[in-house]
């Protein structure tokens, strides 16, 4: 699309988020090829880090795991379920709420996702130094905080 076919779109606004989303898209098909080398789809990579940075015993409610995912609470059992059987997390009964039940890591979860998240991230920071020093990413970042942070709703 050229500013010619459709002027009314063609914007400093839209060449930024055009580019916002090209960079998001970049970033995320190479952590997934970082996290297939774990055997872990994006699901489960979210479901793992997000335990393991849960302060010890890295334990959450199944419910607190995927309020911030995009997930129904079904595809959740399902994640949680093949990730136990793998022998990466353990379920067991909520001592605070008889009805519930928290989601724990093994020793073997906490060690597989502690090297795929220092796996992702630092290809994806590679990736990113390739075309960036480390103090011009520090600056791209100040400069969408205020993006982040005001537009959050």
């Amino acid at each position: 699309m050229t500013a010619e076919s459709f002027p009314e779109i063609h914007s400093p606004g839209m060449r930024f988020i055009a580019r916002v989303f090209r960079l998001r898209d970049l970033i995320f098909e190479n952590a997934q090829r970082e996290m297939s080398r774990f055997e872990l789809s994006p699901v489960e990579y979210s479901v793992l880090a997000t335990l393991r940075k849960t302060p010890s015993p890295h334990a959450l409610r199944p419910s607190d795991i995927y309020k911030g995912m995009l997930i129904t609470s079904g595809g959740l059992t399902k994640v949680l379920k093949g990730l136990e059987q793998r022998g990466l997390l353990l379920r067991e009964d909520d001592d605070t709420d008889r009805r519930g039940s928290r989601v724990r890591l093994t020793p073997a979860g906490i060690e597989l996702i502690e090297v795929a998240m220092k796996t992702v991230i630092g290809s994806d920071i590679a990736m990113l130094q390739r075309v960036a020093s480390p103090e011009q990413l520090d600056a791209l970042a100040e400069a969408l905080q205020p993006f982040t942070e005001n537009l959050d709703l």
